[in-house]
C-alpha cells in the first residue's frame, strides 16, 4: 500500500484516521439509528439477533486484525534484523581486510567506507522517497572485484583472502534478505478487505437500538476510534522502510564510525 507519511506527520496522520471513523459511525447513527428503532419494534428478539450478528462478525475482524498486526510487525522485526547483520557483516570484513598488504588493505577499507556512507546517507533517504535502490549492487561488485584480484603471495595472505571471501558472501546473502524487505507491505486487497470489514462493524454497531441518539453515538464511536487506532499502527508499521515507524539506519551510521 502506497505510504501516507508524505502526506503529513504521524500525529497528524492519527487524528485523521480518527475523524474519519467517528464521522463514518456519527453519520450511520444519524441515518440508521430510526431504522434501528423500527427493526427493534417489528422484531421482538432484534436486540439478540443483532448482538449474535456483531458478535460473529466482530470476533473474525478482530482475528484478521490481529493477524495482519502481527504479520506486519515479524516483517518489520525481520527487516530491522536484516539490516543490523548487513551492518554487522561490514564491520566483520573490514576487520579482515585491515590485515591485507598495502595497498589493497586501503583500497578495500576505502570501498567499505563508501558503501556504508552510501547505504546511510543515499540508500535510506531513497527508500523513504519509495525509490529503488541500486547503487549497493554496484559498490557489492566493485569489493568483489578488488577481493578476486588480490593474489594471495603466502599462505597467511592465502588464508586471510578465503576469510574475506567468506565474509563478503556472508555479505552478499545480507543485503539480498535487505533487498526482499524494501518491497515488503501488505497487498491492496488486504487493505480493502481491512477498511471494507472496519465499516461493516461500524454499520452493524449503528442497528443496535438505544433509547437516547446520544447513547448510539457513544457506543458507535468507541468502536470506531479502536478500529481505526488499529488499523492507524498496522498502517504506521507496514513497508518498513518507508513508514514514519521505518526501519532506522543507525547500524550502517555505526558501522561507519567503527571504519574510520
Amino acid at each position: 500500500m502506497w505510504s501516507w507519511n508524505h502526506l503529513a506527520p504521524g500525529w497528524l496522520l492519527f487524528l485523521i484516521f480518527i475523524a474519519v471513523a467517528i464521522g463514518f459511525g456519527a453519520l450511520g447513527v444519524w441515518l440508521l439509528r430510526g431504522r434501528a428503532k423500527r427493526l427493534s419494534e417489528a422484531e421482538p428478539k432484534w436486540l439478540d439477533l443483532i448482538t449474535h450478528t456483531i458478535t460473529v462478525t466482530g470476533t473474525l475482524y478482530a482475528l484478521l486484525l490481529v493477524l495482519t498486526a502481527l504479520q506486519v510487525y515479524g516483517t518489520y522485526s525481520q527487516a530491522s534484523l536484516a539490516v543490523a547483520t548487513e551492518a554487522a557483516e561490514l564491520n566483520a570484513l573490514h576487520s579482515v581486510v585491515s590485515e591485507y598488504p598495502e595497498p589493497t588493505r586501503s583500497k578495500l577499507q576505502g570501498e567499505l567506507r563508501e558503501y556504508v556512507d552510501f547505504m546511510a546517507n543515499e540508500a535510506w533517504p531513497a527508500y523513504r522517497r519509495g525509490d529503488n535502490v541500486e547503487g549497493d549492487r554496484r559498490l557489492a561488485e566493485q569489493l568483489s572485484n578488488t577481493l578476486l584480484s588480490f593474489e594471495p603471495s603466502s599462505e597467511r595472505e592465502q588464508r586471510l583472502n578465503s576469510l574475506a571471501l567468506a565474509e563478503f558472501n556472508k555479505l552478499s546473502e545480507a543485503r539480498q534478505i535487505r533487498h526482499t524487505f524494501a518491497t515488503a507491505a501488505l497487498p491492496t486487497t488486504l487493505w480493502f478487505t481491512l477498511l471494507f470489514g472496519a465499516a461493516i462493524i461500524i454499520i452493524l454497531s449503528c442497528f443496535i437500538p438505544t433509547r437516547t441518539r446520544r447513547a448510539s453515538l457513544v457506543l458507535v464511536c468507541a468502536v470506531a476510534s479502536m478500529i481505526a487506532l488499529l488499523i492507524f499502527i498496522i498502517e504506521r508499521v507496514d513497508d518498513p522502510f518507508r513508514g514514519s515507524m521505518n526501519v532506522s539506519a543507525g547500524p550502517y551510521v555505526e558501522a561507519g564510525k567503527n571504519m574510520r
